[in-house]
């Protein structure tokens, strides 16, 4: 209880830095958010370490259907089916959309089941109540390289960070992005982070017409963080949370906490 109570004063403080973090781009260049950046900390003979991951990193299936809530965006609409072709499903593509969508219509291709839930995904896990869809599916296997969960994601709007995005999913994004060039493109932007489109149309290798395309489902900040927030005491146990936050306008909620 005392760990979680030092773990609720480190996540307002985090919360309170991602919150002032106001210039136009979220990057793991960022100190804040790097790779080996922690906050440290002693708050009443504890010690605290707190590690923050910018997401809106994968595609949002939550954010996937336009504001009918029916109908899927143009722009992800070619992602959407090669990533149930990657994971061996390709039938399940309009099959999903029927089960996440908002009414009880069947689209074609599609199928709507009686396990159809015809609403947002609280937890991209809820997909395995779809018969399909089990671990392995969701989280990869060595015949499924990539699962669902490294494509899709529940914490983000319509739009992906272009900074935190990793190589498989810009490359998912458009049949004319490689792997190569994704995996090149990352390299890049943490020397160079990406606030505009202008900046990223400088990075060499990716179409200009590819950009165009996807401008509006590209975000150069997030809307999600994930806290991994480290609390010891002496030689006691060490205690771990995990938490995800949303930022507003000038502060971030708390939306999932594990321990």
């Amino acid at each position: 209880a005392r760990s979680r109570s030092i773990a609720e004063i480190a996540c307002k403080y985090a919360s309170k830095k991602i919150a002032q973090d106001n210039n136009g781009y979220d990057s793991r260049s960022e100190p804040l958010y790097a790779y080996n950046g922690v906050l440290r900390s002693e708050i009443d003979g504890f010690s605290v370490e707190v590690a923050i991951e910018p997401l809106d990193d994968r595609i949002p299936i939550n954010g996937i259907l336009l504001p009918d809530k029916v109908t899927i965006r143009s722009e992800y609409s070619d992602a959407w089916d090669r990533i149930w072709e990657n994971v061996g499903f390709p039938w399940l593509s309009a099959v999903v959309l029927d089960f996440i969508d908002s009414d009880s219509s069947q689209k074609l291709e599609g199928s709507e089941r009686d396990t159809s839930i015809n609403r947002e995904l609280s937890d991209l896990a809820e997909l395995r109540l779809l018969n399909e869809i089990d671990d392995g599916v969701l989280w990869g296997t060595k015949d499924i390289p990539v699962g669902l969960a490294g494509y899709l994601t529940v914490y983000g709007k319509e739009k992906v960070n272009i900074n935190t995005a990793s190589p498989q999913v810009i490359a998912i994004m458009d049949e004319k992005i490689d792997i190569a060039q994704a995996r090149n493109f990352a390299a890049l932007r943490m020397m160079y982070p990406i606030r505009s489109l202008d900046d990223m149309k400088k990075i060499p290798n990716i179409p200009v017409e590819v950009i165009t395309k996807l401008s509006n489902v590209i975000a150069f900040e997030s809307s999600y963080f994930r806290l991994n927030i480290n609390v010891s005491y002496g030689n006691d146990k060490e205690r771990n949370f995990r938490i995800i936050l949303k930022r507003g306008n000038e502060s971030c909620s708390v939306v999932r906490w594990e321990e």
